[in-house]
């Protein structure tokens, strides 16, 4: 076919195009990898399907798509993870197809891991054996804050009293893009909430991560609410990472919550979960979605008396872009206790209001068995720096009518050292001196 070929002008058919290419002889070769350099994918060849040595010369090759697979994964740009747990966050891009489904798997990573949102950039190529490497650029942005609010004052007696916040988030701590949280807060002499957790990804490079949570609560001096949380996490999947774990609790009355009825609990639980967030930044969000979604079963037992019980939590949101720099957030979250015969004890019902709950409100100011809260905020960003908002959210319920509404506005900046947010809220029928201030500022570490 070369002797055939040599010096002579052939009409090439690629992939059954009825339209013949005019080309030189010795060009069909350096036209073929023209074509191979042009595609997006790398799923593919061109095989000689026939050839017609009479003048002109009629060459045709057709196009066979391949099952190929990444099979190597080459890391670089990471000094931050250990390697063991960078192999094993991105482990399901190996034996993905190149293109949509490896980019397709990049996604799912990056909205199950905070740290890799928009950190990761991959380069294909063929290895001498004839494989596919993957080359992965991987530049995580890890972020640790420490945030502090303490208040005294003298009350009657000339007795003082604190109250405060403390918050420390540390990621990374070493090198296995760990997370831990403790969070504290003192609300008066008589409510005070201590909380703890700690999460790995891929501790000692398993292929499931875990998360430990323990939380301990006074509240109105009433009872003390004591719980503890094992989870196994997996990987990031088309619809986040699930939960599947185990937990106990325990409320213990004071003598002040005896002598206004309240009883000793105690309940075991298995949970299950999901969680995703792909908004495209962490501070400031002006584009994307996420949710958080719980549900847990278990056995409880109150002076003697055994019930199933159970709770269930789901927070979902959305943004959406209106303008360049204005954008639309809407959120819903429900959670909520349900036991078998009905009697919920105090300690276990929801209590919301506040910066984290529903603005316009004190902290916790209401106690309810279940809520709806829908959340609409109108957000006005610049950069990923400064972002304005006003919102409007509602407690839906039995308990409190008619239901409870707070709406304001407020802001968050972002710098390399510090994290601003501050809330101005009103609830339902307040004047404007009554408005309710939520600043808190956060060092970056």
């Amino acid at each position: 076919m070369v002797l055939v070929l040599h010096g002579q002008t052939v009409e090439l058919v690629v992939h059954e195009d009825k339209n013949p290419t005019i080309i030189a002889a010795q060009m069909v070769e350096m036209y073929l990898d023209s074509l191979l350099t042009a595609e997006e994918t790398l799923n593919h060849s061109y095989v000689l399907a026939s050839f017609q040595g009479m003048s002109p010369t009629k060459i045709a090759y057709k196009k066979i798509e391949e099952a190929i697979a990444i099979d190597t994964i080459i890391i670089s740009g990471n000094d931050e993870i250990s390697r063991n747990t960078t192999r094993r966050l991105l482990a399901s891009i190996v034996h993905s197809a190149p293109r949509f489904e490896t980019m397709q798997q990049v996604g799912w990573i990056e909205s199950s891991y905070k740290f890799f949102q928009n950190s990761i950039e991959l380069v294909y190529g063929r290895t001498q054996d004839e494989h596919l490497a993957a080359v992965v650029m991987v530049t995580p942005a890890f972020e640790s804050n420490f945030s502090g609010i303490l208040g005294a004052s003298q009350g009657a007696g000339g007795i003082w009293k604190t109250t405060g916040e403390l918050d420390i988030h540390l990621e990374n701590i070493w090198q296995s893009a760990s997370t831990s949280q403790l969070h504290w807060q003192r609300l008066n002499e008589q409510s005070q909430v201590l909380s703890f957790y700690h999460e790995e990804p891929a501790p000692l490079g398993i292929p499931f991560g875990l998360r430990i949570k323990f939380d301990q609560e006074l509240r109105d001096g009433e009872y003390v609410y004591g719980a503890q949380e094992g989870t196994i996490l997996t990987g990031g999947t088309r619809y986040g990472k699930w939960r599947f774990g185990g937990s106990s609790t325990n409320i213990n009355p004071t003598e002040t919550g005896a002598s206004i009825g309240l009883s000793k609990l105690k309940s075991s639980a298995i949970s299950v979960g999901l969680e995703k967030d792909n908004r495209n930044n962490r501070w400031t969000p002006f584009d994307g979605n996420y949710w958080d979604v719980a549900a847990t079963l278990g056995n409880q037992t109150e002076d003697n008396k055994k019930d199933l019980q159970g709770h269930w939590l789901i927070s979902m949101g959305s943004y959406w872009p209106i303008t360049s720099r204005i954008s639309a957030h809407t959120r819903l979250l429900t959670t909520g206790r349900w036991v078998q015969d009905g009697a919920i004890h105090k300690g276990q019902k929801i209590r919301y209001g506040g910066v984290n709950g529903l603005r316009g409100y004190r902290d916790d100011q209401f106690i309810s068995n279940s809520i709806l809260i829908p959340t609409f905020e109108l957000i006005a960003t610049d950069g990923n720096n400064l972002q304005l908002f006003g919102f409007i959210e509602g407690a839906i319920q039995k308990e409190y009518q008619p239901y409870p509404i707070g709406f304001g506005f407020g802001l968050t900046q972002v710098s390399i050292s510090s994290i601003l947010s501050a809330t101005i809220g009103y609830g339902r029928d307040d004047p404007l001196s009554a408005a309710k201030l939520h600043i808190k500022f956060s060092s970056r570490l």
